[in-house]
């Protein structure tokens, strides 16, 4: 594969998957450690808002940074400090100091090094390959940190069991200096902004910039809006509602897994079949993609056993991968290179930041005795409505090859 014989698009694809295979076996063990150490499941919502809020909060100055700076040295400095962060945790293990306040000031910090990191990470890929290269590039790079997220509860579980929470953090300490040291801007070699050129601009006209050229681009405007639409209306809906699913249907921790695996199962496939594809009409591809997600959507809102709920999540990832990688490439190969950071942190917005408003509206309306079945099926048809509004209104993506 030709990607893979670019040395600086290997490095960083390897930096890429060694933290998120440190940051999944850190989510997962810190969960665990809440439960089992601290013996406070309540604590567990606060750390993953923790996590999630400043990540969400901070992507949107994230592209600032990535387009005011080296990306390769912001991804190095960003890892640094998370491997330190793990390397702390393993002294609080040690030293049995665990606290609730450091616990969530941990995971505040790690959300913001994550949130300041995603956009650098998702505009540095397109400086490092040729263009014809780059939905492929993009397909390994997403189905690979997919698969870190299957692997990494799995290993985390391994570690705990034959060493405990030193051995767990410590190897995700490790994973991450080892992130850190493959994306040393010496190795990947990206270029450098114009530092005084930067330094006579505000850091909020920037944004202000960037938030302005997505919406005034159609390209970009249509792509933006369309990984929106699937992360508001299908997988935000689908996360919130598995646990939910299977407890009305009487199952058991390991059903509950069996259905998120599933989803799990089907991004990574999907990013494996972009990845093999050699040839496609990205616009003509992601519009139907966009349809075929509200179907298998549908399909979701109808299953009514462990397995079938377990096979059309998967299906509902495997379509929402479809509309995302096509639609991600396109927006990369349509920004001017000094705004990409701001056009991917937008993008990273969109694909993140709207699943907790999901999670939000439903658990309210669940919480109102609304039933989960009637609020999906509402959601589908959100879904289905989108696709329509925007096939209708993006003529530009839908003719961009």
């Amino acid at each position: 594969m030709n990607v893979l014989s670019n040395r600086r698009f290997l490095f960083t694809w390897l930096s890429g998957v060694f933290v998120t295979l440190g940051f999944s076996i850190f989510f997962l063990s810190v969960s665990w450690l809440t439960i089992d150490v601290l013996e406070q499941p309540g604590l567990l919502g606060m750390i993953m808002t923790a996590v999630s809020l400043p990540r969400v909060l901070m992507m949107v100055f994230g592209g600032v940074f990535a387009d005011r700076y080296q990306k390769s040295r912001l991804l190095f400095l960003t890892n640094i400090v998370q491997a330190l962060l793990m390397a702390v945790m393993v002294l609080l293990h040690v030293t049995e100091s665990y606290s609730v306040t450091a616990l969530l000031v941990i995971a505040v910090s790690f959300g913001i090094l994550d949130g300041i990191s995603y956009p650098a990470l998702s505009s540095l890929l397109p400086t490092l390959v040729k263009k014809k290269e780059l939905h492929r590039a993009n397909s390994l790079f997403q189905g690979s940190l997919e698969l870190m997220f299957v692997i990494g509860p799995f290993l985390a579980g391994l570690l705990l069991t034959l060493g405990g929470y030193s051995l767990s953090f410590g190897t995700s300490s490790a994973l991450i200096f080892l992130s850190a040291a493959l994306i040393l801007p010496k190795w990947i070699g990206d270029s450098v902004p114009d530092a005084k050129k930067l330094a006579m601009r505000f850091v909020i006209d920037d944004l202000k910039e960037g938030i302005s050229y997505v919406f005034k681009t159609p390209v970009l405007r249509s792509g933006t809006l369309a990984i929106a639409s699937v992360n508001l209306f299908v997988m935000g809906p689908v996360i919130m509602s598995i646990p939910i699913l299977v407890g009305e249907r009487g199952g058991t921790p390991f059903d509950l897994s069996l259905i998120e695996g599933g989803l799990a199962v089907g991004t990574f496939a999907a990013s494996f079949l972009m990845l093999m594809l050699r040839s496609v009409h990205r616009g003509r591809f992601v519009y139907r993609a966009l349809f075929l997600t509200a179907i298998a959507f549908f399909f979701y809102t109808q299953a009514q056993s462990i397995s079938l709920l377990a096979l059309t999540a998967g299906l509902s990832g495997f379509m929402l991968m479809l509309v995302y990688l096509p639609a991600v490439t396109v927006m990369q190969e349509h920004s001017d290179q000094d705004k990409l950071g701001r056009v991917m942190s937008i993008m990273a917005l969109a694909a993140s930041g709207l699943e907790p408003v999901a999670f939000s509206v439903l658990s309210v309306l669940v919480a109102l005795s609304v039933p989960i079945q009637t609020l999906l099926l509402v959601f589908a048809g959100l879904m289905l409505a989108a696709g329509i509004f925007l096939y209708i209104k993006g003529g530009t993506l839908r003719k961009t090859p």
